[in-house]
């Protein structure tokens, strides 16, 4: 017994998944990581709620006959399933016209000169006249409606095969065109522009990889002739059922990924820093476990001339920890110094130990004598909070 229903179903569940799963990643991207929520995002979603209500109705029309031939079903099943039929095609003309007011909507935004405005806008008004044309051919096509699941689509009351088929044809070359002419604009929106040749290329094929669903509309056009055949519709038509699945489904997909960039940015930038070594990206060296090794290490003085910081003999310890990826000016900075020299020479007895303490603020201390010396000395020293130097205690 030939029975593809489960391929009508797979089909189904598949693009399901595939299209909430990246228009969700858009509405997080367009929403909360970038904020740049525009009407093609709106267009997007409201393409995916009617793709998501033709992809149930197709589910019980399958489950009911879709893919099976007409002797194996009962009169029951046969009519739930082309009713469903029925109405899944309605939802099909719509989910087109959804989906190239996103798209249409999604070049506004990087359209600058006047005449690609244009085209894009008449292509959008077209989708609009052509498939309102085609909605009502299909609505139409049987009188009364209920002749289309009660019969067959090809009965006596509906319409003849020639004119039928003709304007099915006709609109779909147009839907067909339309995706064309919205996959090719890309590369003249950008030519214009002024970068390089790579990056044109890619914004191009980033923004014409929305368009991609045409192939499925190509594909879709070989199983037309399939529509007019009434006595085994249901099984006649599988072919066709699944690539007008296929077709939006592969819309909205590529749709969304082409605005997923910023996504795709956020996350390598978070793996590289995931990846980094640690002391890249965080050293921290504590004070007591530094005086361990204060032998080995060499502080550092102030000259009394307003030259760099020169290392010198003298013990310490260092505590420096280093963040990203903000950047502090510290051309305005103040930074007050204190030197402390101690002689801590026996003093004889009956004298009085003498200690000095020299104190010199400095206010807009250049950055690249503080780059340069922590550059050439980063672990010979004692470095406090707030810019202060300290010798041995």
């Amino acid at each position: 017994m030939d029975d593809r229903h489960h391929e009508v179903l797979a089909v189904a569940a598949l693009f399901f998944v595939l299209a909430w799963l990246t228009v969700s990643l858009r509405v997080y991207v367009r929403g909360f990581l970038t904020k740049t929520w525009g009407k093609d995002d709106s267009y997007m979603v409201a393409t995916a709620v009617v793709f998501t209500v033709y992809l149930s109705f197709q589910m019980v029309s399958a489950v009911h006959g879709t893919g099976r031939h007409r002797w194996d079903l009962s009169d029951e099943d046969a009519r739930i399933a082309l009713m469903f039929w029925y109405l899944g095609e309605l939802l099909y003309v719509l989910i087109t016209c959804l989906l190239k007011f996103a798209i249409g909507y999604f070049y506004l935004r990087v359209a600058i000169q006047r005449w690609h405005i244009w085209c894009i806008k008449l292509l959008m008004a077209g989708t609009v006249l052509f498939g309102t044309v085609y909605f009502f051919l299909v609505m139409l096509q049987c009188l009364p409606i209920t002749e289309f699941w009660e019969n067959h689509p090809a009965s006596k009351k509906c319409l003849p095969k020639g004119p039928t088929l003709g304007i099915t044809y006709a609109l779909a070359v147009v839907n067909a065109a339309a995706d064309w002419a919205f996959g090719t604009l890309p590369f003249f929106i950008v030519w214009d522009l002024e970068m390089k040749l790579k990056t044109k290329l890619l914004i191009a094929g980033i923004l014409a990889f929305a368009a991609i669903g045409s192939t499925g509309t190509i594909v879709r056009i070989f199983y037309i002739n399939t529509l007019m055949d009434g006595p085994d519709f249901l099984y006649a038509t599988t072919d066709i059922a699944i690539w007008s699945t296929v077709e939006p489904g592969i819309g909205i997909v590529a749709g969304c990924i082409a605005t997923l960039r910023p996504l795709v940015r956020h996350c390598i930038g978070l793996m590289s820093l995931e990846a980094a070594p640690r002391d890249r990206r965080s050293r921290t060296y504590s004070p007591s476990n530094s005086r361990l090794r204060r032998k080995d290490r060499r502080g550092y003085r102030r000259s009394l001339s307003p030259s760099d910081l020169v290392p010198t003999e003298l013990s310490g310890t260092t505590s420096t920890e280093i963040y990203g990826p903000k950047r502090m000016d510290y051309q305005s900075m103040e930074i007050p110094l204190t030197i402390v020299v101690t002689d801590e020479s026996p003093a004889p007895h009956g004298h009085i130990m003498q200690t000095t303490m020299i104190e010199q603020e400095s206010e807009s201390v250049p950055w690249h004598h503080l780059r340069d010396s922590f550059e050439n000395s980063f672990t010979k020293g004692t470095v406090l909070g707030h810019g202060r130097f300290r010798g041995p205690d």
